[in-house]
């Protein structure tokens, strides 16, 4: 599965998304993804964050909020979160 594929997978998933949105680092991202069946590297959960986040590196809580809710706006206040 590639990329692409995966983030259109966390895309219509909510609860897939939600599970994603808790974790924390790349390495945990990694091993969930394992765990649910998706055949995938570092690099390929390294370029997918790039590819949501449109930048290198991991996302901040509220921007993987953001993704994993699929609201485009990033300035939202989420109640988990502290209003940025």
């Amino acid at each position: 599965m590639n990329i692409d594929q995966i983030l259109e997978k966390l895309s219509t998933d909510k609860e897939l998304a939600e599970k994603y949105a808790a974790l924390k680092g790349i390495d945990a991202i990694l091993a969930q993804a394992k765990a649910d069946g998706f055949d995938v590297t570092r690099e390929d959960v390294e370029a997918l964050l790039a590819k949501i986040s449109g930048k290198a590196g991991e996302l901040s809580e509220p921007e993987l909020a953001v993704v994993a809710g699929g609201n485009e706006d990033k300035h939202k206040t989420y109640p988990m979160f502290p209003k940025m």
